[in-house]
């Protein structure tokens, strides 16, 4: 019996044993096949606790976006390949209603030229719309390099070299959650700041006030030598919610400060932080710091040695808050042997400063970019790269707050709920061939040609002359205004009836059977303003 006892025992050491290795092997994953090499560009939570990557396959005969559901664990729920000539995506942004929107370039066909777009996939992972922006100049080659949605269901989409004259590369496209555009603008335009050329935006950050912040870059003269040789210097553009740049920061003009800026954060109310690369005799991770009135306020050049000493040249790319420190991930060449590897580092509250320390970091050997990296809820650091231990893959990685590769969640969760389609979501391909082409810039309105628009409340009267005992009044641009009222009057301007109009609303319908013949105005108030009027009759 004893005997029987301690096999017993043994069994449940191993099955212990067993169940813990499975737990603490749960991350790194890896997606791809042999002989083809596969990327990922972005990441981002999806609504259900699932991941969202976003991907790239290249091989001799493939050159294609690839999109991936996967669970908490990292495991695959299904995956979409986009299907045209040519496409390569660089950045998603899950959407309210639990679709995701994609971004980057696509040629739909042999010989077309290379335009950006952007798709909207619905909560099913099906194609809801889709649109290029066509139209720039033949030496270009142009592309939209991030997107988001914005609390109203609009969306902003950044793309670069875009447009007839090489000066205005740089411009943000406004867009209705149908994918119609209502805007698009150039900024950093060398028209309005005769010190930069060739602007090129590398993200947005939506913040707190629903601006649009532009992190990026853009060769700029320098203050002790004009008409000189132009720097890369790092750009941060805020444009307001109505499309009007509000201010331009070449950060350091002043100053020998050569490099990129690839993403901002908001760590205040008042002030920005960025990342990117200070290139002064070899290339640096670089921050800086600057409020919301476009003025610098501080910066500090990261010197990796004090890390590791076998830390060599590279950058951060991405920054994220853990109040009240920082996470920096990016890639860095390292020495005995050389190679490039991906790295994340938590720095203390001093990061700004010259006496900041490294309270952790953690080395992914034989990873290379593109990288990502992206902290969600309980703290937990989600982080992509290409691995090279296998042509290369896609790497994923969750990462606990000490930097460890995080364990198994063991939680139940219901994944894509919001899809009500039976089979759906599936595994397929998503056809970009025939994605609509939005062509002429003489067609897309300012953001001053469309704020004009949205300014009045036309109003339609049906039918008119009234005979019948009701009239319709038909609405539009409800949605842009607040505190709206409808008034009547007749041809003395005595007024003859008053109601509430809601955001949104369409249309409304009068009982105008106790109204004398005559002419009447209709007029719809916003804020106490007239917003539109209309003449009707009633015979």
């Amino acid at each position: 019996m004893k005997n029987i006892q301690a096999i017993r025992y043994t069994l449940l050491l191993l099955i212990v044993a067993g169940t813990l290795q499975l737990r603490a092997q749960t991350w790194p994953k890896y997606y791809g096949e042999p002989g083809r090499y596969d990327y990922s560009y972005d990441i981002a939570e999806a609504y259900d606790n699932g991941y969202f990557i976003l991907g790239y396959q290249y091989s001799s005969v493939v050159q294609k976006t690839w999109l991936i559901k996967t669970d908490v664990n990292g495991e695959v729920l299904w995956e979409k390949v986009f299907t045209s000539y040519f496409n390569k995506s660089s950045a998603l942004d899950p959407t309210n209603d639990g679709g995701v929107l994609i971004c980057g370039n696509n040629q739909r066909t042999e010989g077309e030229k290379t335009n950006p777009y952007v798709i909207k996939l619905n909560a099913c992972g099906e194609k809801e719309w889709c649109v290029n922006f066509a139209e720039s100049h033949e030496a270009s080659y142009p592309w939209a390099n991030d997107v988001k949605e914005l609390p109203s269901g609009d969306i902003v989409v950044l793309v670069n070299e875009y447009g007839y004259h090489p000066i205005n590369t740089m411009h943000l496209f406004k867009l209705n959650a149908s994918g119609e555009v209502l805007w698009r603008n150039p900024y950093a335009s060398a028209y309005e700041h005769p010190g930069s050329l060739n602007p090129e935006g590398n993200k947005i950050l939506i913040t707190a006030t629903n601006e649009y912040l532009l992190t990026g870059n853009a060769y700029w003269e320098d203050a002790w030598n004009p008409g000189g040789p132009m720097g890369l210097r790092s750009l941060f553009v805020l444009v307001d919610s109505v499309g009007h740049e509000k201010w331009v920061l070449p950060f350091g003009t002043s100053d020998t400060f050569y490099g990129k800026a690839l993403m901002s954060i908001q760590d205040s109310d008042e002030t920005f932080i960025a990342v990117g690369s200070n290139w002064n005799n070899e290339i640096n991770p670089f921050l800086m710091k600057y409020d919301v009135n476009g003025k610098i306020r501080g910066h500090n050049t990261i010197d990796m040695g004090t890390i590791n000493p076998l830390i060599g040249e590279g950058i951060f790319t991405r920054l994220e808050m853990k109040s009240p420190n920082i996470i920096l991930g990016g890639g860095f060449s390292i020495s005995t042997p050389t190679h490039y590897d991906m790295m994340e580092a938590v720095f203390d509250s001093n990061y700004m400063n010259s006496n900041y320390d490294i309270l952790n970091y953690v080395i992914h050997a034989q990873n290379d970019s593109p990288y990502d990296m992206k902290v969600f809820n309980e703290n937990k650091i989600l982080t992509s790269s290409a691995s090279l231990l296998s042509a290369k893959d896609i790497f994923l990685a969750k990462l606990n707050s000490n930097l460890e590769y995080d364990t198994l969640d063991p939680g139940t969760y219901t994944y894509d709920s919001l899809c009500t389609t039976p089979g759906l979501p599936q595994t397929g391909f998503i056809s970009l061939s025939d994605c609509g082409l939005f062509v002429g810039m003489d067609e897309i309105p300012t953001p001053q040609q469309y704020n004009e628009r949205i300014s009045q409340i036309p109003i339609t009267a049906f039918p008119n002359p009234v005979k019948e005992d009701a009239i319709t009044l038909e609405f539009e641009n409800t949605g842009y205004h607040t505190l709206m009222e409808l008034r009547c009057y007749d041809s003395y301007g005595r007024q003859c009836h008053s109601q509430k109009i809601y955001k949104g609303q369409q249309q409304t319908r009068l009982d105008v059977s106790g109204w004398s013949t005559g002419m009447y105005m209709a007029v719809i108030y916003s804020n106490g303003g007239i917003r539109g009027k209309v003449k009707f009759v009633r015979e």
